[in-house]
């Protein structure tokens, strides 16, 4: 999903430890395409080379309609690593904003219908996920699933654990989703809070509807992924498998987190 339009991202303070050229991309781009590490590759570049070693070589890249330098990147990089890459776009609606991630996803499946009918991966464009965590869904075959992130390897300070969706997992399967979730819900996760950080895997034919029907969060004015789950689980449609995992996934929200993901990158 490539297609926000990055707006904490433009809207946050410059650090004097980030470059020049850094500040500019971070103040003109759509986050997965600002280009980090000292080999200056983008984030979208980094998730399609982990993609590559989980044995992924197919991708739908949702962009916005004015994108068309990204999409002559993505051919060079489609090119240049042997990937297939098709693009998706979604509409604003004559919005300033895309309406959601859900709706992101249901744009796509109606742009390219095959995906109605088969499983496939979704995630974010700025979330550098592993491998591990890339390989571990593409393996399951039987259920809709999820990584379910434990939030003590995050890396994260605790206060930044309200801009995820906290998970509620019974004998491994989500029973309950909740977006951005209060200081008073957070109470009632005491020390285990596994989180999700947007990267699953869909059977097209059960998700589809859910995405479709999904109702607009009144308070962010969006179709968020996290409501159609919720909806799919409670008519028990669709069962949701969560593979607990414990590792740092940089995130690339605000300018300040550039210089945490060039030390990463540059470590690894």
């Amino acid at each position: 999903m490539a297609a926000g339009v990055s707006s904490r991202m433009k809207s946050s303070k410059s650090n004097t430890n980030i470059s020049k050229d850094q500040i500019k991309q971070s103040n003109s781009k759509a986050k997965g395409f600002i280009e980090v590490g000292k080999k200056n590759e983008t984030i979208i570049y980094h998730i399609i080379k982990n993609s590559l070693i989980a044995d992924i070589n197919e991708f739908y890249i949702i962009l916005s309609q004015d994108s068309l330098k990204f999409q002559n990147y993505l051919n060079k990089i489609a090119k240049e690593l042997s990937v297939d890459i098709k693009f998706a776009f979604q509409d604003f609606y004559g919005s300033s904003k895309p309406l959601g991630t859900a709706d992101a996803i249901f744009q796509t499946m109606n742009q390219f219908p095959e995906l109605k009918k088969i499983r496939f991966l979704i995630c974010n464009s700025d979330n550098l996920y592993s491998p591990k965590a890339i390989k571990t869904l593409k393996d399951e075959y039987l259920y809709n699933s999820m990584i379910g992130y434990d939030f003590r390897c995050l890396e994260y300070k605790e206060e930044k654990i309200s801009s995820f969706s906290i998970l509620e997992i019974k004998n491994d399967f989500l029973s309950k989703i909740i977006e951005k979730p209060d200081r008073e819900t957070l109470k009632n996760y005491y020390t285990e809070k596994y989180v999700s950080m947007n990267i699953f895997s869909f059977i097209g034919e059960q998700v589809y509807k859910y995405l479709a029907n999904c109702e607009i969060n009144e308070e962010r004015g969006e179709k968020e992924i996290a409501t159609a789950i919720q909806n799919m689980i409670n008519d028990g449609k669709g069962s949701v498998k969560v593979f607990k995992i414990c590792e740092h996934v940089p995130d690339l929200t605000l300018k300040d987190d550039i210089i945490l993901i060039n030390k990463f990158l540059d470590k690894n």
